[in-house]
């Protein structure tokens, strides 16, 4: 991968998308740069995932 477009990300613009787990939450936000996709994933107390 070249020509990342390395910026500052202001984390409280960014939606946030809720994602139930079998316990707990995990809660997504994901921003696209053409091919570059970057997630910031926040896990409630006890997340399991339920895959």
């Amino acid at each position: 991968m070249s020509n990342i477009p390395f910026q500052y990300i202001n984390w409280d613009k960014i939606e946030r998308t809720e994602h139930k787990g079998e316990t707990g939450t995990a809660y997504w936000q994901t921003l696209q740069l053409g091919g570059l996709q970057i997630r910031k994933v926040i896990y409630s107390e006890g997340y399991l995932a339920d895959h």
